[in-house]
């Protein structure tokens, strides 16, 4: 069976109705639509994760962005040029030393919970999406259309995009959505790495 065509037991599905809000994320949650008029520094860095090298980057406010293996140094460098000054690009490890440590605890199967600020930068509705998916719990999967019914927009492939670009993989579990038959599609981080959190989380595939 191809990575493509695997299915995810329903045990784990999440009730159609709208999620309440949990603690999956501590922290603060900041949401701006543009990050160039009030922050003037952006602190990035990387790491060896065991799937691999990921770039990572913060500001004042909390971490910004999470580029996964796939996306690579350049996709990653590319959205901080984006939306953010070139002259407040800051090499920093410490000051993303925090979400390091955290990340690779989940990785080790140690934090089930993430207690990071996010400075989530993006339109309203992409917003909105993102900040949905931080109410899936770990262990846990919904489909892109619960998602949709929950934010009351018939708009399944705005949402689909929308939760294909977020900005903090992993941390905000973009990688617990599914496809409406219970296949693992859509992941920009690559199937083989969604298909490899959710078995990190426990969930059973088929």
């Amino acid at each position: 069976m191809s990575q493509a065509s695997l299915k995810v037991s329903p045990l784990w599905l999440r009730p159609a109705g709208r999620l309440a809000r949990t603690d999956v994320l501590r922290g603060s949650v900041t949401l701006r639509s543009d990050a160039r008029e009030t922050t003037s520094r952006i602190y990035c860095a990387s790491f060896e994760a065991p799937i691999g090298v990921i770039y990572m980057a913060s500001t004042d406010k909390g971490l910004c962005k999470i580029a996964l293996p796939k996306d690579g140094k350049s996709s990653f460098f590319s959205w901080i040029k984006d939306n953010f000054a070139p002259d407040g690009i800051v090499d920093d490890r410490k000051k993303n030393s925090n979400a390091i440590r955290q990340l690779n605890e989940y990785f080790i199967g140690k934090r089930t919970k993430f207690d990071l600020d996010i400075d989530l930068i993006g339109t309203t509705f992409q917003q909105r999406v993102w900040s949905e998916l931080t109410r899936i719990p770990y262990g846990t999967i919904v489909t892109y259309k619960q998602i949709s019914r929950r934010l009351h927009t018939q708009g399944f492939r705005a949402v689909g995009s929308t939760v294909g670009k977020n900005p903090v993989p992993i941390i905000i579990p973009c990688h617990r959505v599914i496809g409406s038959n219970s296949k693992l599609v859509g992941y920009a981080g690559g199937i083989r790495l969604k298909e490899y959190l959710l078995r990190l989380e426990g969930i059973i595939l088929v």
